[in-house]
């Protein structure tokens, strides 16, 4: 038997700010930077440009507090709603939309979508 409590971070919390610098930094060390970063943003402006999906309403479920995966997704639907399962995310995310100081920048990944799509 386990006898290691386990955390539910939805309810004990945990540091959204690490788990970003960690896994969706422009850190050229980071390590997951192919799964978590390139990988979606390819992968999702392929499944946006083609059409396989379109809409006037996408509704996001994803966990975390990340937005790369949107950005081709932003150029196809009108109306975007993102859902979070704790306030932290949520908190994280309007830092971001207001930007605010301290926010977490996500124009790295902006970029990459750009570059795919041809724009600067």
């Amino acid at each position: 038997m386990d006898s290691i409590p386990k955390k539910l971070y939805h309810i004990h919390g945990f540091d959204s700010r690490s788990f970003l610098e960690l896994y969706f930094s422009d850190k050229e060390d980071m390590v997951f930077e192919e799964d978590f970063l390139k990988f979606p943003i390819m992968h999702h402006h392929y499944v946006f440009s083609r059409g396989f999906i379109r809409g006037n309403l996408l509704i996001d479920l994803s966990m975390g507090f990340f937005i790369h995966h949107l950005y081709s997704a932003a150029n196809i639907f009108k109306d975007i709603i993102i859902m979070k399962f704790s306030e932290k995310c949520t908190m994280e995310l309007r830092r971001w939309l207001v930007d605010r100081t301290g926010a977490f920048s996500w124009t790295h990944t902006k970029t990459a979508v750009e570059e795919l799509e041809g724009k600067r």
